[in-house]
């Protein structure tokens, strides 16, 4: 079954893609690249790495595609920070101030402490759960700590609220918002498995939020497709070993 539309005129063989993807479902055969089938993760960083935006990923049922499907492609940032203001426009679009919302914004090291629990959370799930099982391998084959979590994102933003159908509400009003800003966001399911693993650890970096938390959002400016879209893999390719 193939995950991607690969448009073959715009495709150009760089093999940005396939040196992106984790599961080698990507090859460049001829100059243009194709799938291998071997177990697309459906995480849409090909999708982002394409200078020529020549990737899709194909959705289950394209006519009914939702809103956050067609956004899916902006996963790639270019590292720079959200500034205040912005932020509080994000929160005001979400509905900050109506009672039913809270919001917490995690960064430097606050964000990279956190991001530790939820990988010691996870990686005691590690042998339960598909997705991490396949990150494990690809840590034991490509001698890698741990895989990119927040890629080039800097902040992560979280939305309290009673329900998800609330949640939906506000993480839509905000990334509609957003596209004005240039700031792109992705739901990190990594974060929500965790927390679903053990909402004790994950909420004693809430102590003020009452409500319980529905969504997490690695946020960032998003990355032209016009500018070079390697510069998020350099870190990685020092953990990888790769030229």
């Amino acid at each position: 079954m193939n995950h991607l539309e690969i448009d073959l005129d715009k495709c150009i063989g760089c093999g940005k893609c396939a040196k992106m993807c984790m599961k080698d479902n990507i090859v460049v055969e001829d100059r243009k690249a194709k799938e291998t089938g071997n177990g697309c993760l459906e995480c849409s960083h090909c999708v982002s790495s394409c200078p020529k935006g020549a990737i899709e990923l194909i959705p289950v049922d394209k006519e009914n595609e939702s809103f956050f499907s067609t956004i899916k492609k902006d996963k790639m940032f270019d590292g720079s920070m959200i500034s205040d203001s912005d932020l509080q426009e994000l929160a005001q679009a979400m509905g900050h101030g109506s009672g039913k919302y809270e919001f917490s914004v995690f960064q430097g090291e606050l964000l990279d402490d956190f991001m530790d629990t939820v990988w010691q959370i996870m990686r005691e799930k590690e042998s339960e759960v598909i997705l991490m099982r396949d990150f494990g391998a690809f840590r034991d084959n490509m001698g890698v700590l741990q895989p990119p979590a927040v890629w080039e994102g800097q902040q992560v933003l979280f939305i309290f609220t009673d329900t998800k159908e609330n949640a939906l509400n506000a993480s839509e009003r905000m990334v509609r918002k957003g596209l004005s800003l240039r700031i792109r966001g992705f739901h990190s399911n990594l974060i929500m498995s965790a927390y679903l693993f053990n909402k004790d650890r994950i909420m004693e970096y809430f102590p003020d939020n009452k409500k319980p938390l529905q969504m997490a959002y690695v946020i960032g400016h998003a990355r032209r497709l016009v500018e070079p879209v390697f510069k998020p893999m350099n870190k990685l390719k020092g953990f990888l070993g790769k030229d």
